[in-house]
C-alpha cells in the first residue's frame, strides 16, 4: 500500500509541475512595460512621459505633440524641444494630457515624411533631459483625425 501512495503523490507532483511549469521558466508578460500605442515613453526627473507622438495634416505646416505626463512630485515646468523649437509647459501633480483640448504646436519641417521619427527632448526642472525618437503621424490615420493642430 505504501508504494501506491508514494506513486500517487509523485504523479500528483508531476501533473502540478506540468500544468504550471511554463510559468516557472517564463517571465510574466503583464509585468513587461511597453508602449501600447503608436507613441513612445520615457522619464525626466519625477515626470514620466507616455505615448508621445507628433500629429499633423498632410498639407499642414504644424505638428501637434500629443503626450500624457504623469508627475509623482510637485508641480513642475517641463521644457519640450522639437528640433530647434522649445516650449515650456506646466505639469501639475498627477496626470496632465496635451493633444486635444490643450495643444503643444511645433513647426513642421519642410521635408516631413509621415512615419519618420523626430528628435524630441523633455527636461523637467533641471533634471537629466530625456531624448526620444517620436513618431510623426498623419491625421489620415484612423483615430488621429481630431488631433491636428487646426482641429480645435
Amino acid at each position: 500500500m505504501q508504494p501506491r501512495l508514494a506513486a500517487a503523490a509523485v504523479a500528483a507532483v508531476v501533473v502540478a509541475i506540468a500544468a504550471t511549469g511554463c510559468n516557472i521558466l517564463t517571465p510574466q508578460a503583464t509585468t513587461i512595460e511597453y508602449d501600447a500605442s503608436d507613441g513612445v515613453s520615457g522619464a525626466t526627473g519625477t515626470v514620466e512621459i507616455h505615448n508621445a507622438m507628433l500629429i499633423g495634416e498632410p498639407d499642414g505646416d504644424e505638428l501637434n505633440l500629443a503626450v500624457t505626463f504623469t508627475n509623482e512630485g510637485e508641480a513642475t515646468i517641463v521644457e519640450v524641444r522639437v528640433e530647434d523649437t522649445a516650449e515650456q509647459v506646466r505639469v501639475g501633480e498627477g496626470v496632465t494630457t496635451f493633444g486635444t483640448d490643450e495643444q503643444m504646436v511645433f513647426p513642421a519641417p519642410s521635408e516631413l515624411v509621415f512615419g519618420e521619427l523626430r528628435n524630441v527632448s523633455f527636461t523637467a526642472d533641471g533634471a537629466q533631459p530625456e531624448g526620444l525618437q517620436v513618431p510623426t503621424l498623419s491625421t489620415e490615420v484612423v483615430g488621429y483625425e481630431t488631433l491636428a493642430p487646426s482641429a480645435e
